[in-house]
């Protein structure tokens, strides 16, 4: 049973990249149907078992702002929204629960990352196809996307899948196919090459703390150094050959986006978004309302979750990213800069964006802890097993003599 809910959890995780591409009558989309499934089954794991994996620190806090955003629904200025944000938080709490309980091992997240890199290549698919077929994204007249998927979002969803598919790749043991490590190495320009597609004026930013990780030396290596130079410099030699000149355009117009004052209308939205949290600062509008206060989203997480759930709301979710923070900071080289570039990207991409409700910002956050105590589990195995030997090795040889009388 718990072998089925594994597989199930990583089909699930596959799927994550590209849930908005493919939708289903009546459920949604991919990612809740499977959701629905392997959440069965892992409730079925935990009662043939008799066991339940103790929750961390990480999931107290993240329960709390969720049950947060459930009570908003008493004072929210639109019920109908607040609901409908409950019953997506409700569905994250779930997935985040089942993939703690699924993704136990060093081994499991490793595998937890791989599933994801392959849904993130199902992204570049579609766009490159789209992109040979002059199918542009829907509402843009220059820039490509998956199909059915948001420009920005997808932006997002394959950046963070940079740093992943470095240390996938650098990482990797002897037992590991080398067709895993061409596919992973393969990823980091295809990626980059998508990325630039979509025209996306915030990539030029979030991809910053993705190209430090992979450019930053672990050791002084000048075949690893000049490896990681010739990705990024084929990656982008391979974007000016293959971009629309429209594309390029848009995307030197950065500048002048910032410095205008405007940033794609964002400005507009941030100032009615900081209004409504004026109005309601401790308690806030309620949960998913801005959608009708300002008539969309606010593109900026930090602002949302401020305008919406008030300071109480706003001081838990600092609390789960400090949770995150601090778990990721605390692991051992090799791992600590994977989840902190992973981190950063994030943080920078939502600056300009509302994903504070999308399941990759949880399936992010849950993967640094279940990390954490993975390593961390492993770590103190070997250290109790080498204490235990040098304590049997400093015994006298009269003591292990007589032990044998």
């Amino acid at each position: 049973m718990r072998k089925i809910a594994y597989w199930l959890t990583l089909t699930l995780v596959f799927t994550l990249p590209w849930e908005d591409g493919l939708s289903i009558p009546v459920i949604g989309s991919i990612t809740k149907l499977l959701g629905l499934i392997a959440a069965g089954f892992w409730f079925l794991t935990i009662l043939t078992e008799g066991r339940f994996r103790k929750p961390h620190l990480f999931h107290a806090f993240v329960l709390f702002f969720f049950l947060w955003n459930v009570i908003s629904y008493i004072w929210s200025t639109n019920i109908n929204d607040t609901i409908g944000r409950i019953i997506t938080y409700g569905q994250i709490f779930i997935l985040i629960v089942i993939v703690w309980e699924m993704f136990q091992k060093p081994a499991d997240v490793i595998a937890g990352l791989q599933a994801y890199i392959f849904g993130a290549f199902v992204l570049i698919a579609s766009s490159i196809n789209n992109f040979l077929h002059g199918t542009i994204a829907e509402n843009y007249e220059v820039r490509y996307s998956a199909t059915g998927v948001n420009a920005v979002d997808l932006v997002v969803f394959l950046l963070l899948g940079l740093p992943i598919a470095w240390h996938l790749f650098a990482h990797a043991d002897n037992k590991r196919s080398s067709i895993l490590k061409i596919i992973n190495i393969a990823y980091l320009p295809l990626a980059i090459i998508t990325v630039l597609l979509t025209a996306s004026r915030t990539s030029l930013f979030a991809i910053v703390p993705a190209v430090i990780y992979i450019l930053w030396p672990k050791k002084v290596d000048i075949v690893q150094l000049g490896l990681r130079f010739m990705i990024v410099v084929f990656s982008i030699l391979c974007s000016i050959a293959f971009l629309p000149p429209s594309v390029i355009e848009r995307l030197a117009s950065a500048s002048i986006s910032i410095s205008s004052g405007d940033i794609g209308g964002r400005v507009v939205l941030w100032r009615e978004t900081i209004a409504s949290f004026i109005q309601l600062p401790i308690f806030g509008s309620g949960s998913g309302t801005l959608n009708t206060i300002i008539g969309g989203l606010s593109h900026q997480t930090f602002l949302s979750i401020l305008a919406e759930t008030g300071l109480i709301g706003f001081v838990l979710f600092l609390c789960i990213l400090a949770i995150v923070i601090n778990q990721a900071i605390r692991l051992p080289k090799g791992y600590s800069g994977l989840w902190l570039s992973s981190f950063f990207v994030w943080f920078v991409a939502v600056l300009s964006l509302s994903f504070e409700f999308r399941k990759v910002t949880w399936i992010l956050f849950s993967f640094v802890i279940i990390e954490g105590e993975a390593v961390h589990k492993k770590y103190r195995s070997k250290k109790s097993k080498s204490k235990a030997k040098k304590t049997i090795e400093s015994q006298p040889l009269s003591h292990v003599t007589e032990s044998y009388d």
